[in-house]
């Protein structure tokens, strides 16, 4: 292919993707962030709502986060809840409980009960091969037990991490696990978890055998990091 022909091709996608760009939606959101008139904002927000915008979900946020004029907030959760995007979870959640408004507190709580259940994705664990899968399942398994829906793309994204101590003491052997989870939220915010639990065989135990006889303290852990979770996301 020559070189003119190679130019033409990348001037033809640069236009195909500038004619993709909305000034509708841009006026929007410039209007939505700066416009001083509070019917000009609320208006932004009805309209990006209508239009389905998700490249507005950031100035969404921030609008009903820091405006100060109630139905400019309403305005900009209802386009949340109409656009659908789950990084506004944080956002609406903090809103519904405390937002100094009562019907942005209303509107707030219907908008996350429109979101449905709350979305984890479980990363591979970090630590010993043998205890990864275990961990993990037993993660995915206690959070279900507790309503939250676990699939590959989650609104918190979990990263859990395990140490696994053998030690013969006494004549028996003790399996001590150490559990941790990472919690990171849409924003890249981080909220660290740690459990423990122990396994007691009498005599020793071959090396074939530790995955088995530690499958009941990673279950255990897992069940005290899943309680953890669940009571900090009911406190949001």
């Amino acid at each position: 292919m020559g070189v003119f022909r190679i130019v033409a091709l990348v001037a033809a996608a640069t236009l195909a993707s500038t004619a993709l760009a909305d000034p509708q939606i841009d006026s929007a959101i410039r209007a939505l962030r700066k416009d001083s008139s509070l019917k000009v904002r609320t208006q932004a927000a009805i309209v990006l709502g209508q239009r389905g915008a998700r490249e507005a979900v950031q100035a969404l946020r921030e609008a009903v986060a820091e405006d100060g004029a109630a139905s400019v907030r309403i305005a900009a959760v209802t386009a949340l809840a109409k656009i659908g995007d789950r990084r506004a979870r944080p956002t609406l959640r903090h809103a519904s409980a405390a937002d100094p408004d009562d019907a942005v507190r209303r509107a707030a709580a219907g908008a996350l009960a429109g979101f449905g259940p709350i979305a984890l994705s479980i990363d591979e664990p970090a630590g010993p091969s043998p205890a990864r899968g275990p961990l993990r399942e037993a993660l995915a398994r206690h959070l279900r037990t507790r309503g939250f829906s676990v699939s590959e793309r989650g609104d918190l994204r979990l990263r859990p991490g395990l140490k696994l101590e053998v030690d013969e003491q006494g004549g028996k052997t003790v399996i001590a696990v150490r559990a941790t989870l990472a919690v990171v939220d849409g924003d890249g915010r981080v909220d660290l978890m740690e459990a423990g639990a122990r396994a007691t065989v009498s005599g020793a135990v071959p090396d074939h055998k530790i995955p088995g006889y530690s499958a009941k303290a990673i279950d255990a852990a897992a069940h005290a990091l899943s309680d953890d979770l669940a009571a900090r996301l009911a406190e949001r």
